[in-house]
């Protein structure tokens, strides 16, 4: 039986991501990424972290964006 394994390693989750490897590690550098480090070299990250990494910031479509505006002019009549 084979277990499988929750953590990615660092090329791995650079892969998940879609980012180039040099890059993923800028942003590790940078702290800008979680990511565990349990013997203070190798880092180790959880899809749920990357994937809240990846979805935490939402840019608006245009549509949604004239809809707000609609509804906000409309309220000022």
């Amino acid at each position: 039986m084979t277990e499988q394994r929750t953590l990615l390693n660092t090329k791995e989750a650079a892969e998940y991501c879609g980012f180039k490897l040099s890059y993923f590690r800028k942003l590790m550098m940078r702290r800008t990424i979680p990511m565990y480090k349990p013997c203070g070299k190798l880092c180790f990250f959880k899809k749920e972290d990357l994937d809240a990494f990846l979805t935490g910031v939402r840019v608006s479509s245009q549509e949604e964006i004239d809809r707000e505006a609609d509804r906000y002019l409309a309220g000022r009549r």
